[in-house]
């Protein structure tokens, strides 16, 4: 199971874009995002890992890290989320046919 999330402070009524299911249990995020500060400077923050964050909570932690980062003055606020995993594989090999 794989989800993305993708957030801009420009969609309307600020929701995010979804893609995959998202995951009942608390997950890893990779997180990515870009900042647009007043004076022009854009921020560029490679790779994120958020430590086990449900869906819900994801976006919280979002704005505290970014608020963190750059303040609270931001022009342009953009980040995409996405989280690995959920089912396990299942042990054996091949069934042999008899």
């Amino acid at each position: 199971m794989t989800c993305s999330l993708f957030y801009s402070t420009e969609m309307p009524n600020e929701r995010a874009k979804v893609f995959g299911t998202p995951p009942a249990k608390p997950m890893r995020w990779a997180v990515d995002y870009v900042v647009k500060t007043p004076d022009g400077r854009t921020v560029v923050l490679g790779e994120k890992t958020i430590q086990r964050a449900t869906f819900e909570e994801l976006r919280a932690v979002m704005a505290h890290t970014i608020g963190d980062e750059v303040g609270n003055v931001a022009t342009f606020v953009s980040w995409r989320a996405t989280a690995y995993g959920g089912k396990k594989r299942r042990k054996g090999g091949k069934r042999k046919c008899s």
